[in-house]
Order: C-alpha cells, then structure tokens, then sequence
C-alpha cells in the first residue's frame, strides 16, 4: 500500500502493515545527520537505533500507528557532557509523545466542537475523556476582540 500524504520530516521505510481495522506505517526520519542539542555540532556517527510507536491521524477508516525507527548519535565534541543524542522529529512529535501533534490537534478540535471522546471513537482517534479534556485545556486562549460600544452595564 502506497501512502498518499506526506509525514513531516519522514519517509515511509517499508510497506505498510494491515491489522483488521489498524494500520502500522514504517517510517524513518530524513536528516542524514542529527544535531546534538547542547553545542549544536552534526554528527553522522551512529549509537544505536530504537523504535517509537506514536498513534497518528486515521487512514482509510482504520486507527493508525507510525513505526519510527531513531537514531541515536555520538556527540563528537569533547568538551559536551552527553556521550550521545537521539534525533528528534519536533514537528511531528513532542518528547516523549504518544500521539502525533496533528493527531492531538484533531482530537483537541473534535472536543472543542463536539464535547468528544465518545464521537473520536467513530472517527477512528480513540482517547479517553481525560485526555480530550486534557488536550482542549493545552490549546491557546485565543484574544477576545476589543469592544466597540461599551454601555453602563459593561
């Protein structure tokens, strides 16, 4: 199965999988290099790798799951106390995240508009009722206009 939208700062790896209604996408992350985030020097040398498994937006009706393959990085300079870093995808994820960031964005609007994790359930983007109340409370304030006409009672 070929996927026919762009995952920021990613390429699909493999072919998708298909389980019943979930589908798991094999991505890896484009950059050649990673960028140690003390002293901000690249580095091409390899650690490790490791896998995250972030829930994302739904395909094709089905619940999905990116497979991310992570490179860990040796820091090349001397004087910087982490022997090495992973690269991060910060569009796509925050640290540590478990849902992509378009993922909770549409869950944030959906219990905004509709009130739901009970609607999210048919929109495939399951979450608890916590975490959509959670999500909507993350979202900004947006700035109330400036009244026009202020009255006595205003």
């Amino acid at each position: 199965m070929n996927i026919p939208f762009a995952i920021p700062e990613c390429r699909v790896a493999h072919r998708v999988e298909r389980h019943d209604d979930h589908l798991v996408i094999p991505v890896r992350l484009d950059a050649a290099t990673g960028c140690c985030p003390e002293y901000g020097q690249a580095s091409r040398s390899v650690h490790s790798r490791y896998q995250r498994h972030p829930a994302d937006l739904p395909l094709s009706a089905s619940r999905t799951t990116l497979r991310i393959e992570v490179r860990r990085f040796y820091c090349l300079n001397p004087a910087c106390r982490r022997r090495t870093f992973a690269e991060t995808p910060l569009t796509l994820l925050a640290p540590r995240a478990r849902r992509t960031r378009r993922l909770g964005e549409a869950q944030a609007r959906v219990g905004v508009a509709c009130g739901g994790a009970r609607f999210l359930t048919h929109l495939h983007m399951p979450a608890s009722r916590a975490t959509v109340l959670r999500l909507v409370t993350r979202m900004p304030m947006l700035d109330a206009p400036a009244p026009i006409h202020v009255g006595i009672d205003d």
